[in-house]
């Protein structure tokens, strides 16, 4: 049986959302282990750290909702800070994140947000799907709603949809927090040292050699990711999520109406579009054109084969004769 979203602000809906934020909870303690080809920055951390670093943006989370309700602040307010509410929870995550793991040296001072990074640019992005509309259902319901982000009717939003919404801020905001420093300016021996020195790593990145592999696979992943998967995932109204399971994180995705963020694409983006269009037109035809060769030249083919064992045969039944 299916379990819908509460509609409306109240008891029912607080009950709900605590009852989501304590099942999240609970599904830190399953493998964290990312089962899939993606690389994320949070693959090198130690499940400990990893663990903590997701309980942290719950945590900041928590308090943002907290703070929206105590304010007072409406649905239109929200969407016209939810990009600041963002960078506010990025940058209390990194702060926090910072101070528990006790990382007092120059290369936590690289813990910021930035616009300048292909991560944090795609994020920028999708700061809608990834923060607006879960705020909403959580403080509002699904009638505080005027989204027509997703396909399903306004009261009949599944909780297991705003279920996975939370799961995906969780990874994607650490994922940006980690990334941050995974993708600072200093050397490689120094960030395998940080590292070391903090525990932050698995035991499989036991060498600065192995530090430089996953971070050049990480950022040739992450360009990969932004000029070519985000243009068609757009393109195609799909909308990327992380989510928590027993047997680690998984990616799917989801419908999300993102015609409007076609505008916001980059010109490299905008070429994979077209690119994309130019193969819808071409593709089609050209596999019909191959097929149509393909039978003629089968056609003639047997039927030269057809032509030849006839001769073969006229030829041994002429010789058989004269004999």
């Amino acid at each position: 049986m299916i379990t819908y979203w509460p509609k409306k602000p109240g008891t029912e809906l607080n009950s709900h959302v605590a009852s989501l934020f304590k099942k999240v909870y609970i599904k830190l303690n399953f493998n964290l282990y990312n089962k899939t080809s993606q690389i994320l920055s949070i693959d090198i951390l130690d499940a400990c750290i990893k663990q903590e670093l997701f309980k942290i943006v719950l945590l900041e989370l928590e308090i943002l909702i907290l703070d929206i309700i105590e304010l007072d602040i409406n649905v239109s307010d929200i969407h016209l800070l939810n990009k600041r509410m963002l960078i506010d929870l990025v940058s209390k995550s990194m702060y926090n994140f910072v101070q528990v793991c006790n990382t007092d040296t120059a290369l936590s001072k690289n813990l910021y947000f930035s616009s300048s990074s292909i991560l944090c640019r795609r994020i920028s992005m999708e700061h809608k799907l990834l923060l607006n509309n879960l705020v909403v259902y959580l403080v509002f319901g699904t009638s505080g709603s005027s989204m027509n982000a997703y396909l399903f009717p306004l009261d009949k939003t599944p909780v297991q949809h705003v279920e996975i919404l939370l799961d995906n801020l969780v990874i994607q905001l650490a994922d940006l927090i980690f990334f941050k420093l995974v993708n600072s300016e200093v050397g490689i021996a120094d960030l395998f040292k940080f590292l070391k020195v903090n525990r932050m790593c698995r035991n499989t990145y036991v060498s600065a050699r192995s530090i430089a592999t996953f971070k050049n696979n990480l950022l040739w992943n992450n360009h990969i990711s932004y000029y070519i998967q985000q243009p068609r995932i757009i393109y195609n109204n799909r909308y990327q999520v992380w989510i928590f399971s027993t047997k680690g994180l998984h990616c799917q995705y989801i419908y999300a109406y993102r015609e409007d963020e076609l505008v916001m694409l980059s010109k490299i983006q905008t070429l994979v579009i077209i690119l994309l269009e130019i193969q819808d037109f071409v593709l089609p035809k050209f596999q019909a054109l191959v097929l149509s060769v393909g039978r003629l030249w089968i056609y003639g083919f047997r039927y030269l084969i057809t032509n030849s064992f006839k001769m073969v045969v006229k030829s041994i039944a002429i010789l058989t004769r004269v004999r």
